[in-house]
């Protein structure tokens, strides 16, 4: 230890060597991986075409895949649609959560029965008021009335 220095200097010196290696050893990483990326890029580079007829069979696999799950699920709706036991009655195929829908068979059929209203949340609604009212926020006047309103058509 030289004189005039505290245990408090040393590791102060310790500290500041140590940082400056991890800035250094983050410097060789990061060259190395210049090199690596460089490799790469000049591998596709050469071998675009490779690559290019690599990603179209990917792609092409993909889509016939896809192809033959719809195919399938075609079917499965076409069973669906010829059962006997829905003969003279509607359906109503619903994608996206309902939010694109449309209706096969019989429209006059009077056995389809809507439970809501389309883009209408009775029970969100209902719900909200509920609390509201627990919350104290309406009187049970206002609460009796919005609910009524709520559950007229």
């Amino acid at each position: 230890m030289v004189r005039g220095m505290s245990k408090k200097s040393d590791y102060s010196i310790l500290k500041n060597l140590s940082v400056a290696f991890l800035i250094l050893l983050a410097h060789v990483v990061l060259i190395g991986l210049i090199g690596v990326l460089t490799l790469f890029f000049g591998w596709i580079g050469n071998n675009i075409g490779w690559v290019m007829i690599g990603v179209l069979c990917v792609s092409m696999t993909v889509a016939f895949l896809f192809y033959r799950k719809v195919k399938s699920d075609s079917r499965v709706i076409k069973d669906i649609i010829n059962d006997p036991s829905l003969k003279g009655k509607s359906v109503e195929v619903s994608f996206l959560g309902g939010m694109a829908s449309f209706k096969i068979g019989d429209s006059q059929s009077s056995n389809l029965k809507q439970l809501e209203a389309p883009g209408l949340d009775t029970v969100g609604s209902l719900t909200e008021l509920t609390n509201m009212y627990e919350k104290k926020l309406i009187t049970s006047d206002e609460f009796n009335k919005a609910k009524e309103k709520i559950l007229k058509p």
